[in-house]
Formats: structure tokens, sequence, C-alpha cells
């Protein structure tokens, strides 16, 4: 499925969060988004996510 940039907004506010499957909803609106996501590396003995432990290439218009 492909999707326009410019409804990207849209498609996330209306996601089926009811639905048990809406994972792959997600799924498909980041892969349309996102040209990468980097997991970085959170140090030793530290358990929380912060937004620093991600790093995200967004795919341009």
């Amino acid at each position: 499925m492909r999707v326009d940039l410019g409804d990207i907004e849209y498609l996330w506010e209306e996601l089926p969060y009811e639905d048990p499957d809406r994972i792959d909803y997600v799924r498909t609106v980041v892969m349309q988004v996102c040209e990468r996501v980097e997991l970085m590396p959170r140090g030793r003995g530290v358990r929380s996510f912060k937004g620093e432990h991600c790093r995200i290439t967004f795919r341009n218009p």
C-alpha cells in the first residue's frame, strides 16, 4: 500500500486502536514515512526508553 505523505497525520489519527491487529496499520504508516529507524545503545543498566535512544530518518516528500 502506498501512502501520500500529506495524508499521514490523518491516517495516524484514524488508526483503529480497538483492533488487535493495529500493529499492521502502524507498520504501514511508519514504513511509508521513515527511510530508516535506528535504535541506539542505551548503556549498561538503563532500562527506560527515551527519545534520544532512537534516530529516525524521514523520507523526502
